[in-house]
C-alpha cells in the first residue's frame, strides 16, 4: 500500500476546471488528466476523488527508482490510472463529483481540481390523455428537466419520478380551455428549448368527448350483459333442481292407460290359437 505522497518541493501550483459529459449509449468512457505530462521527472500522484453520492476512494501512482512504478486503488475496477491519466469506463450518473490530483515531481507540486458533471438527456413527448387533458413528459433525464407551459394555467400537476439508473422522469399535466397550447422543456443538454404545440379546436374537443362517451357506454352494456347472463344461469340451476321430471311421469301415465288392454289382447290370442287347434283335430 502506498501512502500519500510527501510534498518534496516548497513551491506548488493549483489549477482547477469543470468537465461535463453526457451519458447515451452503453460503453462511454471519461478520461482525466492531471495537468501536462512531466515524462520522466514524475515522483508520484495521487487522485482523490468524491462521488455526488457522498462516497470517496483514493486511487494513487508512484515510481520508486528500486522498486518500479507501483499502483494502489480502492476505487472502481471500471476506473483505471496509467501514469497521470484517470480513464473512467462506462461512465454513470454516479460517477460525478470532485476529482483533486496532486502530482509530485522534481520542480514541485501540482495540484488539479476537476468537477466531473455527468448529464443524461431526456426524451420528451407531448399527447392528450383519455380525459380531455394534456402530458408533457421527460423521461430518462439527469438532472430533472423543467415544464412548462404557454398560456400558464392554475390547472397544472406536475410528479417526478427517480428511476433506477439515478435518472429522473418529468410528467406534466395539463387541463386547458384554450385553442393552442404548447409545452415547453428546458435541459442542460438542450442547445434550444423544447417546444410543441396542440391546437385544440371545437370540434377536436367535441370528438374527445364523444369517444370518452361511448367507451362509458360500452362499458356499461359489457355490465349489463353480464349481469344478465349471470342471473340466467342462476335461476336455471334453481328451476332444474326443484321441478319434478315431466317426462317420467308422462310415461308412467302412459303405462298405467295402455296396460289393461295388453292383457286383454293376450288373452284374445289365447282363445284364438286354442279354437284353432280343435278345429284341425276334428
Amino acid at each position: 500500500m502506498i501512502v500519500p505522497l510527501l510534498i518534496l518541493c516548497i513551491c506548488g501550483i493549483t489549477v482547477s476546471a469543470d468537465v461535463t459529459v453526457v451519458v447515451g449509449r452503453k460503453g462511454d468512457s471519461t478520461v482525466l488528466q492531471c495537468g501536462e505530462d512531466p515524462g520522466d521527472n514524475i515522483v508520484g500522484l495521487i487522485w482523490k476523488i468524491h462521488h455526488i453520492n457522498n462516497s470517496s476512494c483514493l486511487s494513487s501512482y508512484a515510481d520508486l527508482a528500486k522498486r518500479g512504478p507501483q499502483i494502489y486503488s480502492n476505487c472502481s475496477t471500471k476506473m483505471t490510472l496509467t501514469n497521470i491519466t484517470l480513464t473512467i469506463q462506462n461512465t454513470q450518473i454516479s460517477d460525478g463529483g470532485n476529482y483533486t490530483c496532486e502530482m509530485s515531481y522534481c520542480e514541485g507540486t501540482f495540484i488539479t481540481t476537476t468537477i466531473l458533471q455527468v448529464l443524461a438527456q431526456p426524451s420528451v413527448s407531448l399527447d392528450i390523455n383519455s380525459d380531455g387533458s394534456l402530458e408533457c413528459r421527460a423521461s430518462g433525464g439527469f438532472p430533472a428537466a423543467e415544464i412548462s407551459w404557454i398560456p400558464h394555467s392554475d390547472d397544472i400537476n406536475i410528479t417526478k419520478i427517480k428511476d433506477l439508473n439515478d435518472t429522473w422522469t418529468v410528467i406534466s399535466t395539463y387541463k386547458s380551455n384554450g385553442d393552442n397550447v404548447t409545452c415547453l422543456v428546458s435541459h442542460p443538454t438542450f442547445v434550444n428549448v423544447w417546444s410543441q404545440s396542440i391546437v385544440l379546436s371545437d370540434k377536436t374537443r367535441n370528438w374527445i368527448w364523444i369517444l370518452v362517451g361511448f367507451a362509458i357506454l360500452l362499458i356499461t352494456a359489457l355490465c349489463i350483459v353480464y349481469w344478465n347472463q349471470k342471473k340466467i344461469r342462476t335461476c336455471s340451476k334453481k328451476s332444474l333442481n326443484t321441478s319434478p321430471p315431466l317426462q317420467v311421469e308422462g310415461f308412467a301415465e302412459d303405462t298405467q292407460e295402455f296396460e289393461p288392454y295388453d292383457i286383454y289382447t293376450q288373452r284374445e290370442n289365447v282363445l284364438y290359437w286354442g279354437t284353432l287347434k280343435v278345429t284341425r283335430l276334428n
